[in-house]
């Protein structure tokens, strides 16, 4: 279902009234008991700028109410190294001792572990060992990060050597920051697009205690995961759970989808606004396998500037809905 922009608007200014459709309590029947990390509770938080420096994204996040951070630490779409200097990472700590949210990495969009070009493998890993370091000198959760493309050769053909970098990468930082698969929307022969790649990926790894899962809900949508319908969202997490184990799942992007359902293409909507609609993310935030996920927010926003307070304020509202609760109680 499509909801135009004004209705879902409608739905979050004031009260929003419980949908006709609205999704009953699942019954527990996973193999992994979903509460499975500290996080005691559903966190809605967002993509925030970090200009400036990565100490800024706390302000930012506290003026659109989100209750977890992902950043970038560099320019996404360049191979340029971090560069943080002391004050700017004491200042981070201090920010986050005063705004005590989850925080993660978002790795660059140029990372990919399954090419067959040499240099730009070496580059790919040096990036994601820069982040994971990073992630334990500010002390963040860890790096969400696009795994890439195999470029036509096939899963099977790049699967070692994935596993064999990751591990690399995991292995050169001395803490406990964690390396988060995100699964991919399916275009371009992009890996880990099902939830059984990624389970792949993660034995391939002999079930490293440091690596995890970032589902991007768009992503999936995109892949033909009916995670719109009780029925089929409860389909798809058997199958992530089956695959890969609720225990991997470390983080969520909220994202609606300008696509349709296995439109295999990568483009995000705002909250309510897409295909998905907004009883997608009622059905999602009342599944137990999302209990005590942060959800984070990659949409566009509603004047084009990125995530935004209105759809953080969607997201807490069906929250409310559906019963879950909040970092403040239900």
């Amino acid at each position: 279902m499509i909801l135009s922009r004004r209705l879902a608007c409608c739905c979050v200014s004031g009260s929003m009234r419980p949908s006709p459709n609205r999704v009953p309590p699942y019954p527990i029947t996973l193999r992994h008991a979903p509460a499975r990390r500290t996080l005691a509770a559903m966190r809605v938080g967002a993509h925030v700028s970090s200009s400036g420096g990565p100490q800024n994204v706390f302000s930012r996040a506290e003026e659109i109410g989100a209750e977890a951070i992902q950043l970038f630490i560099t320019a996404p779409q360049q191979w340029r190294p971090p560069n943080i200097g002391d004050e700017a990472v004491a200042a981070f700590h201090e920010e986050h001792e005063r705004v005590p949210v989850p925080v993660f990495f978002h790795g660059i969009y140029l990372v990919n572990l399954g090419t067959q070009d040499e240099k730009l493998l070496n580059r790919s890993a040096g990036s994601l060992r820069q982040y994971v370091q990073w992630a334990g000198t500010l002390g963040v959760e860890g790096t969400i990060f696009h795994v890439g493309s195999h470029k036509g050769a096939g899963f099977a053909a790049v699967k070692d050597q994935i596993c064999r970098v990751m591990l690399e990468v995991l292995d050169a930082a001395d803490n406990d920051s964690m390396l988060l698969i995100e699964n991919n929307a399916g275009q371009g022969n992009g890996i880990g697009s099902t939830f059984t790649e990624v389970g792949e990926l993660i034995r391939g790894c002999d079930n490293h205690p440091r690596l995890g899962v970032c589902l991007d809900t768009c992503h999936a949508f995109a892949m033909g995961y009916e995670i719109t319908t009780r029925e089929g969202c409860e389909l798809a997490m058997e199958e992530f759970d089956r695959e890969i184990g609720f225990d991997r799942l470390r983080a969520v992007h909220a994202n609606d989808s300008k696509m349709p359902l296995g439109g295999v293409r990568d483009r995000h909507e705002n909250i309510g606004d897409g295909h998905m609609g907004l009883d997608a993310f009622r059905t999602i935030l009342a599944h137990p396998a999302f209990a005590d996920a942060p959800f984070l927010l990659e949409v566009p926003g509603i004047e084009g500037g990125g995530p935004d307070e209105e759809n953080v304020n969607r997201l807490k509202s069906i929250r409310e809905e559906v019963g879950a609760p909040g970092p403040d109680g239900p």
